[in-house]
């Protein structure tokens, strides 16, 4: 059997495998198959046995051999030695130590990040004991003059009283007045509502429709429902305006629930609305958030 170590060598050499110091998987393979190949070949030719037994030195030492043979492995096996297992051996020691110096930067940001994070919290406690500290004082501050000046306005039932002032209005907050709604005897409310949100394209969930006020002979009174929530009601209004270019609708009027104070203002308010439009009829007088404005006609 002749051997020639170019035959193992030249996909090697053609490939460049190890001049420019980079492996790439193929390389690596292609080096594994080499060696394979001579391996295998050396085992067959010294011994005459399948490829997996074992290559010993007694087994090389006998006269079958020539030293040509011998010399072309040698020379194989070194060239893969020197060009690729050597260099592979020393890129894994690299990587190594890449890895080794990747997992330390890890841990040094690890840590600074800790660090960062132990900084930040005693930033917000040393923030939330300056607030303590100020509520503190206010605190003390205001107990001291409400006891001086204002203990009789603490009395438990004036406390009482201001708490149910605070939940009416809150409650109100979610209702709505709707004037203007023919009354009759047997009425359902909630059907005579829903017609006139539905007219506003509206479908909310409404509660508490009933009529308000004494029932007097020539008077319509106004109704009063209850939607889920403040926004709802703000919907509703903004859309009010609607009902004056309804034939059936122009009598109608919508408006929140409003406190005794909030309608006596309201009615001062609309009073100085009519004498300003009166006074000045060339222009368009609004109430928009509590003040009379000048808006152009549409």
């Amino acid at each position: 059997m002749q051997f020639n170590s170019p035959a193992y060598l030249t996909g090697i050499d053609r490939s460049g495998i190890g001049k420019d110091g980079v492996f790439c998987a193929d390389y690596v393979n292609m080096v594994r198959n080499t060696t394979g190949r001579l391996v295998g070949d050396m085992t067959r030719g010294a011994s005459g046995v399948h490829v997996s037994s074992q290559l010993t030195a007694r087994s090389l030492n006998h006269g079958k051999l020539s030293k040509e043979q011998l010399s072309e492995w040698l020379y194989t096996a070194f060239y893969l030695l020197d060009r690729c297992c050597l260099p592979l051996m020393g890129l894994a020691a690299k990587q190594t130590t890449q890895i080794e110096q990747l997992k330390n930067d890890k841990i040094r940001d690890q840590e600074q990040i800790i660090q960062l994070q132990n900084k930040l919290i005693e930033k917000k406690d040393e923030e939330i004991k300056v607030v303590k500290d100020t509520v503190v004082s206010e605190l003390k501050s205001y107990s001291s003059v409400v006891q001086e000046s204002c203990s009789a306005a603490l009395a438990p039932k004036k406390i009482v009283s201001a708490v149910k002032q605070v939940n009416q209005d809150v409650d109100r907050s979610r209702n709505v007045i709707v004037f203007g709604v023919d009354e009759d005897q047997n009425e359902k409310p909630e059907e005579k509502i829903t017609a006139i949100l539905d007219k506003l394209d509206e479908k909310p969930q409404i509660s508490g429709c009933v009529r308000i006020g004494q029932l007097k002979p020539g008077r319509v009174r106004p109704l009063k429902f209850r939607v889920r929530n403040q926004d709802t009601v703000y919907q509703i209004l903004r859309k009010a305006t609607i009902l004056r270019n309804l034939e059936d609708c122009r009598k109608v009027f919508i408006s929140p629930d409003r406190t005794i104070e909030e309608r006596v203002s309201r009615r001062k308010l609309v009073d100085q609305l009519r004498e300003k439009r009166v006074a000045d009829p060339n222009n368009n007088y609004v109430i928009r958030k509590g003040e009379i404005v000048c808006v152009e006609k549409t």
